[in-house]
């Protein structure tokens, strides 16, 4: 199994409970970790891996055409577009943090999904 990941994605976005987050915008950052059984580490072949600028697009544009109340929800949305790209997933780590919240700390989330069998 190899895992593939893409690392602080900084994307501006409308996400949040607050009147002031659903008007004015404010950053995420956004991680993937897509664990799938693939032989590309012996084919060098990218039909044998997801390719990163596809990984990229779902997630950027899952972040900027959305608006949820609560990242928990953006955080499943992207990931359900994710599995749906490929049936060798096996397990999909997604993470947001909200980096303008607070003045101090950054809060935010991970889910991570199994894929079915």
């Amino acid at each position: 199994m190899l895992t593939i990941y893409l690392k602080d994605l900084l994307i501006t976005a409308r996400h949040g409970v607050h009147q002031h987050e659903k008007t004015q915008a404010q950053r995420f950052s956004v991680s993937v970790e897509v664990s799938l059984e693939t032989r590309a580490n012996t084919s060098d072949r990218l039909e044998d891996t997801l390719d990163w600028s596809r990984l990229r697009q779902i997630v950027v544009s899952a972040v900027q055409n959305t608006s949820f109340n609560l990242i928990e929800r953006l955080a499943q949305q992207i990931a359900d577009e994710i599995l749906k790209t490929d049936e060798r997933i096996k397990k999909l780590t997604v993470s947001i943090d909200k980096l303008d919240a607070f003045r101090t700390g950054v809060p935010g989330i991970k889910l991570i999904v199994k894929a079915r069998s």
